[in-house]
């Protein structure tokens, strides 16, 4: 029984790949070249509105309603601790960037009508009944999967906004996908549309929102054309930083001047390059060569005394059930843990990378402020705040870890998981010790 149960697992994933494979060919491009105007004049980078000596950096990962949930909840808890007007940037993966966009369009309604447009929504049955319904193949073999599924997040998920829509005392949101055609991260930011001449403000967010969320294979990538003419220049020196920090990553976007070999993007889930929505705030630091000061003078932040970086992982854990039986694990099972192996393999190496570096970051604020000064006070110091189910108690942390990836979850769950994030949020140590040294 369990033999046949695998057959058919297979056939059906064989049989819905293939279909849909023969659809995303014909994915429509909807980003729009910009104007020689627009582009002189587009602001690259958002000036924080900071209020005090306290910058709040957000990320929040991938891993379906799971993720959308437990950053819902922090962001509850945030405002119970009057630390939500407090946020300056959050940058988010997969699930995590249905809170964000929303968050950043909406603000603190997301607290009145979200879990009702999204986190509770059987969102995910409507779109399987429609993929299923062979009345509807005619329309998905052209318009594709994904293209339906934006049309459907732009309608009921976020109102049909636009980037241009983000609220003007929003957070710098930073929605991450990854490109398949260079195997690089890709965020939907001014930034990266002045690479490929393209107009940013006029991007559907849930649109960005399915880049983002787009697992491959279920999904079909989102296109973007990557444009000439608009006369970017290459940045010599910048491209210099990149090879000096061995930024790796962030060079690989050196390839979108090639406009004649790359001439289109194929995002899908941002989860595939970094799944914790970190990578693409190391690249802003190495942008400006590698100086955490440079960051913070450029967007308007120079004097902030606490830099926090908030991490809310949703990660997922494997099955222990795969080791007590004879049996392999079917299909499904099988593509999940190796998932979730990558994953966590990648965030441990990123959560290390981001500890080494604020020490260097700490030493270069002290001799930038001091200089010139024989007393100087004018310190920093970085928190770094990771929020993950293993923190909580066992039995309850396993119920967590082990709640599928889906963008569908009972509503009791969802409860539980937005719960559970102000939970680790109250009982973090490293938050406890963030709001003592508030105090002082």
């Amino acid at each position: 029984m369990k033999v046949f149960k695998n057959l058919i697992n297979i056939f059906c994933v064989c049989l819905f790949g293939i279909f849909f494979t023969a659809c995303a060919t014909k994915e429509p491009i909807l980003n729009k070249p910009i104007t020689k105007e627009a582009f002189e004049k587009l602001k690259v980078n958002k000036i924080l509105n900071n209020k005090d000596d306290l910058s709040l950096i957000l990320t929040f990962s991938g891993g379906g309603t799971r993720a959308a949930s437990l950053s819902y909840g922090v962001l509850k808890e945030l405002r119970n601790q009057g630390l939500l007007d407090e946020i300056d940037v959050i940058s988010s993966v997969s699930g995590g960037s249905f809170t964000s966009a929303y968050y950043g369009l909406y603000g603190e309604k997301i607290f009145e009508d979200f879990e009702e447009k999204f986190l509770k929504k059987p969102i995910q049955t409507t779109l399987i009944d429609t993929f299923l319904n062979p009345f509807n193949w005619f329309y998905l073999s052209f318009a594709g999967r994904s293209d339906y599924v934006s049309e459907y997040y732009e309608e009921e998920v976020f109102g049909k906004k636009t980037f241009a829509d983000l609220r003007e005392d929003s957070p710098k949101i930073i929605i991450n996908a990854t490109d398949v055609s260079t195997g690089n991260p890709f965020t939907f930011s001014p930034e990266n549309f002045r690479r490929i001449c393209s107009d940013w403000e006029s991007y559907p967010i849930g649109r960005a929102v399915t880049a983002s969320s787009a697992i491959p294979v279920l999904f079909s990538p989102i296109t973007l054309k990557n444009y000439s003419g608009c006369d970017l220049e290459r940045n010599s020196e910048l491209l210099n930083s990149f090879l000096k920090y061995n930024d790796e990553q962030y060079l690989e976007m050196e390839k979108y001047h090639d406009k004649k070999h790359y001439q289109y993007l194929h995002l899908v889930d941002g989860g595939i390059a970094d799944n914790l929505g970190i990578r693409s705030l190391l690249h802003i630091v190495t942008e400006n060569d590698n100086d955490i000061m440079k960051v913070l003078e450029k967007f308007g932040i120079p004097n902030s005394k606490k830099v926090v970086l908030l991490i809310v992982n949703a990660a997922d854990s494997l099955d222990p059930n795969i080791a007590l039986s004879k049996t392999p694990p079917d299909i499904q099972t099988t593509m999940g843990a190796v998932s979730t192996i990558q994953l966590k393999r990648y965030n441990t190496d990123t959560l290390d990378l981001i500890e080494f570096y604020f020490d260097i970051w700490e030493k270069q604020v002290k001799e930038a402020r001091c200089k010139d000064k024989k007393d100087c006070l004018e310190e920093i110091k970085f928190y770094l705040i990771e929020l993950n189910f293993n923190q909580l108690p066992k039995k309850q942390a396993r119920k967590f870890l082990l709640t599928q990836t889906s963008l569908e979850l009972p509503a009791k769950r969802v409860d539980e998981i937005i719960k559970a994030g102000q939970d680790l949020l109250k009982e973090s140590k490293e938050f406890k010790i963030l709001l003592e040294d508030m105090k002082k």
